[in-house]
């Protein structure tokens, strides 16, 4: 099944939950390197609004994303427009101001090239489900692109969207490219 490998194994899947907005999404654990606390994120200039900037992470530079902002997820903006930006993005305290919650984290995707990370508003839990319960994304029109969402699960009483990475980094990589300022 796509990304999951072989269709109908009854093997489980480990993913690691988030929440973006008012949506659940996962990511399968696998492509997760780290999920740190939030820590100050230097901007970078002439970018598209969804790129907050970068963090030095043990002396590795990495990228920061707000996929809320990417997709127009909703919820109080982690980037260049927030009041209390500045204490966010490297003067004073990570958080700032009432505009970004503290239960965000950064969570560090390894990619081909990178890692590369984005603003999560809440690590949620680790969870596995069998891939044989993944459903493909639904018709229709969504928030986040149908080619960006691997499949959708059932848990409990939660749905978990989950998220084709390689797919969303390519969008991203994409934009920046023709990006004009």
């Amino acid at each position: 099944f796509g990304p999951f490998g072989t269709e109908g194994a009854e093997e489980l899947l480990p993913l690691v939950c988030f929440r973006l907005g008012e949506g659940q999404y996962a990511l399968d654990m696998a492509r997760v390197h780290e999920v740190l606390r939030l820590i100050p994120i230097t901007r970078v200039p002439q970018m598209p609004d969804f790129v907050l900037g970068i963090v030095n992470v043990r002396g590795n530079i990495i990228p920061v994303f707000d996929l809320r902002r990417k997709f127009a997820l909703g919820g109080p903006p982690f980037g260049r427009a927030s009041p209390g930006l500045d204490e966010a993005v490297g003067r004073g305290g990570p958080f700032g101001g009432n505009t970004i919650n503290e239960k965000a984290k950064l969570i560090v995707v390894d990619t081909r090239e990178a890692p590369v990370s984005f603003v999560a508003d809440e690590l949620l839990d680790n969870v596995k489900v069998e891939r044989s319960s993944i459903a493909p994304a639904p018709a229709g029109k969504s928030r986040v692109p149908k080619e960006c969402v691997a499949g959708i699960s059932r848990l409990d009483e939660r749905v978990i969207i989950i998220l084709d990475w390689d797919k969303i980094y390519e969008l991203a990589q994409e934009e920046i490219r023709i990006f004009v300022p």
